[in-house]
């Protein structure tokens, strides 16, 4: 494990404690369409972002190859 997986797994850790109080917050935003949508996208392309970051590195490391656009059904705009 080198300084960049250690970034990596920090950058995992950061989503998943945020995870929490974002879901909080978006059940709050309920009654206020565009804010709920702007917390779901949010929280959307973080997973992504995270999920898409992990499969590259993963990929990296045992040259197994996964198409960016597998990971969610779609072209990703730009992942870390």
């Amino acid at each position: 494990m080198d300084k960049r997986d250690r970034d990596l797994l920090a950058g995992l850790a950061r989503v998943n404690t945020d995870i929490g109080t974002v879901t909080l917050d978006l059940l709050t935003l309920q009654s206020s369409d565009e804010y709920y949508a702007a917390g779901l996208r949010t929280l959307g392309r973080d997973l992504v972002k995270i999920g898409a970051a992990l499969a590259r590195r993963a990929g990296e490391l045992d040259g197994e190859e996964q198409a960016t656009e597998l990971l969610c059904g779609s072209p990703l705009e730009s992942a870390p």
